[in-house]
């Protein structure tokens, strides 16, 4: 199954309107990819064996999640939103049940390690 890891990067959900880079918390357990918006909605969720990931030259990780792109990175822009209420107190938890296996993510660069070794196809 893995180790579980856990944490808040932000979704570029424009390009150009730095207003639109909104939190998600990102979660990887039992093999599967979550990411839930500042609400709680489910913005995907997936096995990590159907998620593509790729870097661009600006830091930026985009996912494909079932034919869907998503680009995130690992700070909002000025203008961007702070994480809610709802998505810290979820961190917390997961940090709260910490075991060897379940670990939160406090650096966006850790992603990467944490993807490819869940079976995420990274290029």
């Amino acid at each position: 199954m893995g180790p579980s890891y856990a944490g808040i990067v932000y979704w570029r959900r424009s390009l150009w309107n730095g207003m639109r880079c909104v939190p998600v918390l990102l979660t990887l357990d039992g093999g599967r990819l979550h990411a839930c918006d500042r609400h709680g909605a489910e913005v995907f969720a997936a096995p990590a064996g159907r998620v593509e990931a790729r870097g661009t030259i600006f830091g930026t990780m985009l996912l494909t999640v079932d034919d869907r792109r998503y680009a995130l990175v690992g700070e909002g822009a000025a203008v961007s939103p702070a994480p809610s209420a709802e998505q810290r107190r979820r961190l917390d938890e997961f940090t709260a049940r910490r075991t060897p296996s379940a670990e939160p993510i406090l650096d966006f660069a850790s992603w990467w390690e944490a993807l490819a070794g869940a079976g995420v196809t990274v290029r």
